[in-house]
């Protein structure tokens, strides 16, 4: 049961992280492509309207999803399915920005504070 809960909360906050891609995107996908290399990361390397559009997409089936098996909680094979995929491209779109944020503390951990 407990692990059920888990998976659960896992999907919620995968889609609730892909809602928070869509804004930055959105707000600030423009500047990141520009900015630097380093913020190009968050966007797959500067394409910010492809990571926009997969993190869409991923909150989408996942929202479509929750309706259907009654809040990730009745599954059939073909949810299961639709689950996995929209998993994935939900992952994709994130990928950029767990780069970014690991690379982020990395060169916290290797150069300490980084003063002006």
């Amino acid at each position: 049961m407990r692990t059920r809960s888990r998976s659960v909360l896992g999907l919620w906050v995968l889609m609730g992280a892909d809602l928070a891609a869509v804004v930055w995107m959105y707000t600030f996908g423009s500047w990141l492509d520009h900015s630097s290399r380093l913020t190009a990361t968050a966007t797959l390397g500067g394409h910010h309207l492809v990571v926009l559009a997969l993190a869409a997409t991923g909150f989408a089936l996942l929202a479509t999803i929750a309706l259907v098996s009654e809040g990730f909680t009745r599954w059939s094979p073909r949810l299961v399915l639709a689950k996995n995929a929209a998993c994935v491209v939900s992952v994709m779109a994130l990928a950029g920005l767990f780069a970014f944020i690991l690379t982020a503390l990395l060169s916290r951990v290797l150069f300490g504070r980084l003063r002006p």
